[in-house]
């Protein structure tokens, strides 16, 4: 008999083959010793789970924090010849009754004969059987085992006759989610495939696939399927009927939330937090929670997955999409399966339009939560210490709304040692501190205006905004992490820790006594045209490229008199070092160049490894941040004729 089976099993390895950048070459060059028409069968040790992968080429991988034993057997419908390598042997085809036996599944042909069904199942029909093993049997609830026996023997009955298809259906029509009508009218399957190579039926495992027969396709599967326990009901019905979410079929209510699911034509997941579980938030928080239209609407899209999620399906960390912007990370382990931190239960109720899993544990997305909460996600240890030294943790926690530009625990660290140190020990220098790093009302990045802005909570030290290419940045800070909203305001990560600016550009370069020819300058150009210098604009801020009294002397005593003393010619060149607008350093990325328009004319900013460079004169100091805006130093003087790039 010719058979198809060396066609799949070859396309099978090449499915396998596509994940290759995962399996090193020594897997490569072991499964190739074992001969042809063999497939990986992973096995967790200590146990009795198995996955067989119908696959030669596999890479290693942990299931549930264990690390399996990797060995090979004959792919389905092959069998070791004698003196071969490999399995070069066809299987001679049975029929399903048979295969289904001889895969560990004794116990429901057993059922299936007492109930006079083999007749059907040994004949000329196309069948497809889900043939629970052995183990299954063992594993049923005292109700199940009742309700099975209570139909023994009896033709009719509805346990036996929802395993069954009358048609062949192969795992590769299984797709992401489908239902198919079984054999007990009326009642239907819920088959679903796994990225992780897992597919289930009803959320149980396929533990073996297509395994094929004389008159059908048998699955062997881990549990025996119940249709009694399949609720005919949506999920949302569901929650609002049981007594046990009368919080959450609450906050559905008053958010339109029962339609939205209702309407969905998408089988879904939904993560039900319990009565108790809710109770574990203190009440007042989560009032406020669901007070607030948009952290109770987040609060619930965070429970629901837009596609089936069945526990089997879980072998390793992996990252859901839920119905709203968050993700959820699933993860196993020998006790079972964790969403977050909260333990998921293995009983479920499978609906009509889904299947629901209640938790003990509310999962809280950012939307609900506060501000300090966020900083504790974050892992803003640094930030929250001088927070509470200020005294500011129940207000950043309980009331207003702010957005906080929260230094990161890099930042904070990276301060003089001293600084930190006052900072978490004085009071009033810490409230200064988380002060002049937060602002009233929400600002999200996408509200942001380059050049824009903003006073802090000190209502004295206003915020600089700065719009770069691809990032956002405050003062001379780049935000590594934007618009964390939570609960009461905005988090964004940045990158250093601020410092009010108080002192004019003028006080800051007569302070440091090294750019007396630049003032001199300055002051020139001013006397003879105010309006070409001034910068009384309260919306802008500058930067100001400043050679030093070393870069003026490099041009030399002559030409150095000859630009002073041409008063157009020193316009040009003063007005060549300001531009309209703060570029603190970090706005610069490396090993990429950026026009700049100064005053006067186009400058290159090139930054390699972390040195800046205008044109060809050197950034000997970055980020001198003055109430005008932010002086950078330079080695040579920029003439208004050069512009060099390279």
């Amino acid at each position: 008999m010719v058979r198809h089976g060396g066609l799949y099993c070859a396309l099978l390895s090449l499915l396998c083959l596509s994940s290759a950048k995962k399996i090193p070459w020594w897997n490569i060059k072991m499964a190739q010793q074992q001969g042809p028409n063999v497939c990986v069968v992973e096995e967790v040790p200590g146990t009795s789970h198995k996955v067989w992968t119908e696959c030669k080429y596999w890479h290693h991988r942990d299931i549930c924090g264990q690390k399996p034993v990797i060995r090979y057997e004959c792919c389905e419908g092959y069998q070791q010849a004698r003196g071969e390598r490999g399995c070069t042997g066809v299987k001679p085809l049975k029929n399903v009754l048979e295969t289904a036996r001889e895969l560990g599944a004794s116990q429901f042909v057993e059922h299936l004969e007492q109930s006079g069904l083999a007749a059907d199942l040994a004949g000329r029909g196309v069948y497809t059987l889900f043939a629970p093993l052995d183990s299954a049997f063992q594993e049923m609830s005292r109700e199940q085992k009742a309700r099975l026996d209570s139909y023994r023997g009896r033709r009719l009955n509805p346990v036996l006759l929802y395993h069954m298809l009358n048609k062949r259906l192969a795992s590769r029509h299984f797709g992401a989610h489908r239902s198919v009508e079984t054999r007990h009218s009326g009642h239907r399957l819920h088959l679903n495939k796994y990225s992780s190579g897992m597919e289930t039926v009803n959320c149980a495992a396929i533990v073996r696939k297509d395994q094929e027969a004389s008159n059908g396709v048998v699955h062997v599967i881990s549990s025996v399927l119940d249709p009694s326990l399949v609720d005919d009901r949506s999920l949302v019905d569901v929650v609002m009927q049981d007594g046990r979410f009368s919080e959450l079929a609450k906050a559905m209510q008053e958010s339109q939330f029962v339609e939205r699911l209702r309407s969905s034509q998408q089988p879904y997941t939904f993560l039900a937090p319990s009565d108790e579980a809710f109770q574990k938030i203190p009440q007042k928080r989560l009032q406020r929670i669901l007070a607030n239209t948009d952290a109770r609407e987040a609060l619930l899209q965070n429970h629901v997955i837009p596609h089936p999620m069945c526990v089997p399906a879980v072998l390793e960390g992996q990252s859901v999409h839920t119905a709203g912007s968050e993700k959820l990370q699933l993860d196993c382990d020998r006790r079972g399966v964790t969403v977050g931190a909260s333990r998921l239960r293995a009983d479920l109720s499978l609906g009509r339009d889904g299947v629901l899993y209640m938790l003990d544990d509310v999962l809280l997305p950012d939307r609900a939560k506060s501000l300090l909460q966020l900083a504790e996600q974050e892992r803003l240890f640094g930030f929250l210490q001088v927070v509470k030294a200020a005294g500011m943790d129940d207000a950043l926690e309980n009331f207003g709304e702010y957005t906080l530009f929260a230094p990161s625990e890099a930042a904070m660290y990276s301060m003089p040692s001293e600084r930190f140190e006052q900072l978490r020990s004085n009071k009033e220098l810490a409230r200064k501190f988380v002060m002049y790093h937060a602002t009233q009302g929400r600002l999200n990045t996408d509200e942001i205006a380059d050049n824009q802005v903003v006073m802090s909570l000190d209502e004295q030290n206003p915020l600089r905004m700065q719009v770069y290419r691809r990032a956002t940045g405050v003062e001379d800070a780049l935000i590594d992490k934007p618009d964390v909203d939570g609960l009461n305001g905005c988090l964004h990560v940045i990158n250093k820790a601020l410092s009010p600016a108080s002192t004019s550009a003028g006080d800051v370069l007569r302070h440091d006594g090294n750019f007396s020819i630049f003032l001199t300058a300055m002051e020139k150009v001013m006397e003879k045209s105010p309006e070409t210098l001034a910068l009384e604009s309260p919306d802008t801020s500058y930067t100001f490229f400043v050679p030093t009294d070393q870069a003026f002397n490099k041009l030399g005593e002559t030409r150095l008199h000859k630009i002073m003393d041409d008063d157009s010619y020193l316009t040009r060149t003063i007005k060549n070092h300001v531009v309209e607008n703060m570029y603190a350093s970090e706005g610069f990325r490396s090993d990429l160049y950026y026009d700049i328009q100064t005053r006067q004319n186009m400058v290159d900013v090139f930054k390699k490894n972390g040195k800046l460079k205008v044109n060809d004169a050197m950034m000997t100091k970055c980020d001198l941040l003055n109430t005008n805006g932010v002086i950078h130093v330079i080695n040579k003087v920029l003439l208004p004729e050069r512009r060099s790039r390279g």
